[in-house]
């Protein structure tokens, strides 16, 4: 994200519920306008939101579509990502070792 992106409000269209042992998850559909144009997107978050909530959006301007909530999404997947593979990789080192 870069400075130069732009704020909105966006609102949430729909949450869905995740229980795990330690705690609940939520995937929060949302939307927001640009230019008369609709767009939206989806993050996860252990924070609880209800339908219709107001949530601030920084969006890309250039890519309206690009938004922070998006990509924070991305990055966290990309993370959860390459802690598996260092873990898979020390357990295969542990293996052949």
């Amino acid at each position: 994200m870069r400075k130069d992106w732009k704020d909105t409000d966006g609102t949430v269209a729909s949450v869905e519920e995740h229980p795990t042992r330690n705690r609940t998850q939520y995937s929060v559909v949302f939307t927001y306008k640009v230019d008369g144009e609709w767009y939206g997107g989806t993050f996860t978050t252990s924070e609880s939101y209800r339908k219709d909530d107001t949530i601030a959006v920084l969006y890309d301007p250039s890519q309206p579509d690009r938004n922070n909530l998006v990509e924070r999404e991305k990055i966290r997947h990309w993370i959860i990502g390459a802690i598996l593979c260092v873990v898979a990789l020390f357990l295969l080192y542990a293996v052949l070792h």
